[in-house]
């Protein structure tokens, strides 16, 4: 048995199971599980299902609209899926292929030439769909089409699909068959690598200078872009091409630059000269000599760290403005990372390269010490059995993309989803979820969609992280408040499903819109949940479900009525304005008459949240403890080596310098404050120390 089949079996049964437990159709349940990985790797930013309409040669299962906040361009992501629960994998062949994709751009032509919305039942999702496409087709700049397909794309096709152009709309390919996302998911990779053929794909090589010395150099090459390359690059692969910091700050502050835009019009002869240029890395990197010029000829992993503004703009003029690019080139420095380098080397190429429009959002990463904080607590803490369950179980935390899978690819598997039950997997994106919906002022964020609210939420943290850590907010409690609210947010979502009103749409707007009121509601009465019953039931009690069913059919009327604040019959994008919001807070007191007294019982007084205020004290201690053991345990000497080469190679605060003189001078009993900034200190450029004084003693010793 092949793995291939193996994986095919497996995926099999997790559709099954997720179809069962949150009483869906088996075809959402198996389109959400390439929506899971997309949204992990940040090629889409959230989901919403739709029926298929009953339109001949027109199909589509799903979709998803990205609006720049700024520039309100749009982005529309639609998908199409191949699935017929068959029982035994089976080859796709390009026929096939070509006519699915055929049927979802006929949806979306269709839908832009107002063909199509008055065939369609006004009371669906797809109906809004089509109406939203028609009346904001002037602002739609991209379309995604995504095929998800259970079989395997035939060995034998070769034939590659290439993007197109409608209306100065660039409208783009994705394939995903089931080899794909096995692929994808036994990887282990945060990003799926790019292969880029330039003799095929764009047929010419790109002239470069070697520009590194020795073995022990990274390699690196300079390299004088044509323009169209570039922009054809960003056209036909997009975001992919950006490292994921880059990604964030042009999702969030994007559009075309207006400078870079007047000089590719107006002066395309001076941009070399005008452009700062772009810093690029790869994981491979193709090299042939000819005629003693050097060329690059195929790239693995494209990465683009610095210069995604003007790698966007010079893509978007080239569609939009149809503007001559032959004129125009772009410096490039391109440098060669591993895989094994690139979690270290590349966040620093992002962060000295970008200094021109800094993009600091290096610590939104799953190596921040928060997620490390959730990581440990989840695999240490084991939650009481459910019911009808006999044992305890673990709720796991995807710290960074694959780790779930590669837990289970050992030799203990069935034990290890036993233990780790895949409903109880959450990632990054799902915890910013949990807490934002409770926590944030602003339930628009959450339905913003999974990478937008996480960017939202990873702000927050990092601007509040050194008193959380100080205080030991980090602690056993603050997890099973995540695990409550995951099971909150879950069970609600089951309760929408098996309402006779839902009608398979808006699920997830009904749900965080739900829950932000709940919040809302309880912030007022200055009462919280019992998180640590809940943790112990792992359950909702009968009030709260009740609460829950009440309160769900209201904010879905409230939803979907008319409304003059409403600019679109879309529901999910009229969720993310602020407007709907204050459309709900008008409706109160009918919202208040769903919360029984039954409910308002089990809650506690919010002053009186002690297992919290317990739990920051021992966790405080335990840090406490932990780190000034660890600052003690190190000499003098060291911290004066340390000071010295800190000096020698960045820019110490004033704070900083102090703390560390006292370590150097053999200050003893450090308080707890100054033991957490040296211990941050020591996390942050301890390991670059060490390689440096190993590197010096080498150099000694040899000589």
């Amino acid at each position: 048995m092949s793995d291939l089949y193996q994986f095919f079996k497996n995926l099999q049964k997790d559709v099954a199971a997720s179809a069962k437990a949150f009483n869906i159709y088996s075809i959402e349940a198996f389109i959400g599980e390439f929506i899971h990985e997309l949204i992990e790797l940040g090629d889409l930013n959230d989901f919403e299902f739709c029926e298929n309409p009953k339109h001949i040669g027109a199909y589509i299962h799903g979709f998803n609209i990205d609006t720049n906040e700024n520039t309100e361009a749009i982005t529309l992501n639609l998908i199409v899926t191949d699935y017929d629960q068959r029982a035994e994998l089976e080859n796709l062949n390009y026929t096939e292929l070509s006519l699915w994709f055929k049927r979802l751009l006929k949806f979306f032509k269709e839908s832009y030439n107002h063909e199509f919305s008055n065939k369609l039942d006004p009371s669906t999702e797809v109906y809004r769909l089509a109406d939203y496409i028609d009346v904001y087709k002037d602002k739609i700049e991209e379309v995604n089409l995504f095929f998800f397909s259970e079989r395997e794309i035939s060995k034998n096709l070769n034939k590659d699909l290439q993007r197109e152009e409608f209306e100065n709309i660039n409208i783009k390919y994705h394939l995903w068959d089931i080899s794909r996302l096995y692929k994808l998911k036994t990887s282990g990779l945060s990003r799926e690598a790019l292969e880029i053929d330039l003799a095929n794909r764009y047929q010419q090589y790109l002239e470069c200078l070697p520009a590194h010395i020795g073995d022990t150099a990274l390699q690196s090459y300079l390299v004088i872009c044509p323009g169209d390359i570039l922009a054809d690059l960003y056209n036909d692969y997009g975001s992919r091409l950006l490292e994921q910091n880059v990604r964030s700050f042009l999702q969030a502050k994007g559009g075309v630059n207006k400078g870079i835009r007047n000089s590719i019009l107006k002066e395309p002869e001076y941009f070399f000269s005008y452009n700062n240029g772009i810093t690029a890395t790869a994981s491979d990197v193709e090299i042939l000599t000819k005629d003693g010029r050097v060329y690059i000829s195929k790239i693995v992993d494209l990465q683009i760290v610095n210069g995604g503004q003007t790698t966007a703009s010079l893509a978007k003029t080239k569609i939009k403005d149809k503007a001559d690019l032959s004129k125009i080139f772009v410096q490039m420095k391109l440098t060669k990372v591993s895989h094994e380098q690139s979690e270290k080397i590349v966040p620093r190429i992002s962060q000295y390269a970008n200094t021109q429009n800094k993009v600091n959002l290096s610590d939104l990463s799953a190596n921040h010490p928060y997620h490390i904080k959730i990581e440990e607590l989840s695999r240490k803490m084991w939650a009481p059995p459910a019911k009808n369950t006999l044992r305890d179980s673990g709720w796991f935390y995807e710290r960074s993309r694959g780790q779930y899978n590669e837990m289970l690819s050992g030799s203990n598997r069935v034990l290890l989803k036993i233990k780790y039950p895949k409903n109880q997997l959450f990632t990054k994106t799902d915890l910013a979820k949990y807490m934002m919906v409770w926590d944030h002022s602003e339930p628009k964020w959450v339905n913003m969609g999974a990478q937008k609210n996480f960017n939202k939420f990873s702000e927050y943290i990092i601007k509040n992280w050194k008193n959380m850590e100080i205080e030991g907010e980090i602690n056993e409690y603050y997890f099973k408040k995540i695990v409550s609210r995951a099971i909150i947010f879950k069970e609600t979502e089951k309760i929408v499903t098996s309402q006779p009103w839902y009608t398979n749409g808006y699920r997830a707007n009904i749900v965080i819109y739900t829950l932000a009121y709940l919040s809302y509601y309880l912030k007022n009465q200055n009462k919280i949940i019992d998180y640590l019953k809940l943790w112990k039931e792992q359950s909702l009690t009968k009030a709260f479900e009740e609460v829950l069913v009440e309160l769900t059919r209201e904010i879905n009327r409230i939803l979907i009525s008319p409304n003059l604040a409403r600019t679109t019959n879309n529901i999910s994008e009229w969720a993310k304005k602020d407007a709907c919001w204050g459309t709900i807070l008008a409706e109160t007191s009918k919202l208040n008459n769903c919360i029984k007294d039954e409910f308002i019982n089990e809650l506690m007084d919010g002053n009186l949240e002690d297992q919290n205020n317990e739990a920051k004290n021992k966790q405080r201690l335990t840090d406490s403890i932990s780190i000034q053991n660890k600052i003690n345990a190190i000499d003098k000497y060291y911290w004066k080596d340390f000071l010295n080469y800190l000096e020698k190679e960045y820019t110490l605060s004033f704070k900083e310098r102090g703390i560390l003189k006292l370590a150097s001078v053999g200050r003893q009993n450090l308080s707890a404050k100054q033991c957490f900034v040296l211990g941050r200190i020591l996390d942050k450029y301890q390991k670059d120390f060490d390689e440096y004084t190993s590197a010096e003693k080498e150099t000694r010793e040899n000589w």
